[in-house]
């Protein structure tokens, strides 16, 4: 069993660099323009409000920004899955990427509840310790243990729960509603292979760098902010490497079959004939193309 295990996870390395080479377009376009994309809010944050032409500008540009974000989103989504025979299913890109604000807005409304759980998390950790007895008190249900109990509940939900219930939704950027394979992606929420891989990605490009942050400043005042451009730098590249990680493992989960086709896309031999070589008439009806196999497109 643990032979096949490995095996499995052979093949699923190996479609995930096929995977890999086949969206490095927007995997470049990703890393780049989100960060433009972010230089561009900052700027947005810079424009005065003196003339018409300002006030205008300073309209235009989120709408642009969220536009891009988007658009970027859903060309990263539809780049991981497969290229053979997937192409008569897919919707246009502007489809996908109206169908992806969708499950952002959701996601919005879940971190906006997520917030307000995080604002009560002092009043409910006072509350339940002290209804708990004098012995829980003293251990299990003190209250620094409750409230570092209910701000992990919240970081859990935030980061690993919220995502990894959208991510998978969110291949409609690709499908659609109507022609995305439901049965998959919610059988995706029960299958081990998901989850770990959420969380290990949630620890490593949030939880990891957000340490980073912790320690007391030190140095020149231009050391402190080398530092900290480095941090971001870091950060940044960090979280989105974790993020193409993430779709590309849904992508891969939703979308079984090998990136590429038959042993990635290297065409099969024909079959040697080793009877007598007879004139043989295909049956009416069965006639197959010259570039076509037994089962047409996929």
């Amino acid at each position: 069993m643990m032979r096949r295990f490995l095996f499995a996870y052979r093949d699923l390395v190996v479609d995930g660099v096929r995977r890999m080479r086949h969206a490095w377009i927007w995997i470049v376009l990703e890393f780049i323009g989100v960060a433009l994309l972010i230089v561009l809010g900052l700027v947005w944050t810079r424009i005065p409000e003196k003339h018409v032409w300002q006030v205008l500008l300073t309209l235009l540009v989120p709408l642009i920004v969220m536009a891009a974000f988007v658009a970027l989103q859903a060309g990263a989504f539809r780049a991981f899955l497969r290229p053979v025979g997937e192409s008569s299913r897919r919707v246009s890109l502007a489809w996908g990427a109206a169908t992806l604000l969708i499950w952002i807005a959701i996601g919005w409304l879940l971190w906006a509840l997520l917030d307000r759980f995080d604002d009560r998390i002092v009043p409910w950790a006072d509350y339940l310790n002290s209804k708990a007895g004098v012995y829980a008190r003293a251990h299990w249900a003190s209250y620094a243990r409750l409230s570092r109990d209910l701000h992990w509940v919240a970081w859990i939900l935030r980061w690993v729960v919220v995502p990894g219930l959208l991510i998978p939704l969110a291949y409609t950027a690709a499908w659609g509603f109507r022609r995305l394979p439901w049965r998959r992606v919610l059988r995706l929420f029960i299958d081990w292979r998901w989850w770990p891989v959420v969380l290990a990605c949630a620890l490593v490009g949030v939880a990891w760098p957000q340490t980073w942050f912790g320690a007391p400043p030190h140095g020149s005042v231009n050391a402190q902010v080398t530092h900290v451009i480095l941090k971001l730098i870091l950060a940044y590249l960090l979280a989105m490497v974790c993020w193409m990680k993430v779709i590309a493992w849904a992508a891969m989960l939703i979308d079984p079959a090998p990136c590429g086709g038959n042993n990635g896309g290297e065409r099969l031999a024909e079959p040697v004939n080793s009877g007598p070589t007879e004139d043989r008439q295909p049956a009416p009806g069965l006639s197959l193309g010259a570039n076509e196999g037994v089962g047409g497109n996929a």
